[in-house]
């Protein structure tokens, strides 16, 4: 359902090139021609594609395979140095999976924050909107630190259950965002 913009709302130039206020945020968020409850369907669906893209990484043996964090053999992007992946002990793919897990998580938490954003804007009279996606926002630096810990502690069985358990309840989070923005809409 689309939702229509007094015109008292809708952003003007100068606003844009200059927002001072919570309500002229507000006026340019409202602006965009994308509904919220897509952004935030996105961000589920990212968010769950981060969480297969996890258990894949995990099941081909990749979880060290960029054995430092946040970086990947000290770089950010280890496919533009070939003698990385010629002299590691892992495979492309391996190194390849890791890297793209990390990528994708961190897209997925930029994705995070807007939705969050967005409850707040779009459904300001919304408790379970506004609180789901904030619970979601609020847990992911926790999640982004147990990322680093299952890297740097070299996979400790309690610190990967728990990066799971994190993901798994950002994840449930997003889902009542996205279900309860839909349903009452």
């Amino acid at each position: 359902m689309r939702h229509t913009v007094p015109e008292d709302l809708l952003p003007n130039p100068d606003m844009a090139q200059n927002p001072t206020t919570s309500n002229d945020l507000r006026k340019i968020i409202l602006g965009v021609p994308v509904e919220y409850e897509h952004i935030a369907g996105l961000t589920l669906g990212l968010t769950y594609i981060v969480m297969l893209l996890g258990a894949y990484t995990s099941a081909i043996g990749a979880g060290l395979s960029c054995p430092d964090w946040p970086t990947c053999y000290g770089t950010w992007v280890p496919f533009l140095q070939p003698s990385i992946i010629a002299n590691s002990p892992y495979s492309a793919l391996q190194i390849f999976a890791e890297w793209a897990h990390r990528g994708l998580a961190m897209t997925a938490g930029f994705l995070i924050l807007g939705t969050a954003i967005g409850a707040w804007v779009t459904h300001r009279n919304d408790a379970i909107v506004k609180w789901s996606a904030t619970v979601a926002l609020v847990l992911l630096p926790l999640q982004v630190i147990l990322g680093g810990l299952t890297v740097t502690k070299n996979l400790h069985p309690i610190i990967v259950t728990t990066h799971l358990g994190v993901a798994i309840l950002i994840l449930l989070c997003l889902l009542t965002t996205v279900l309860v923005a839909y349903l009452r809409d």
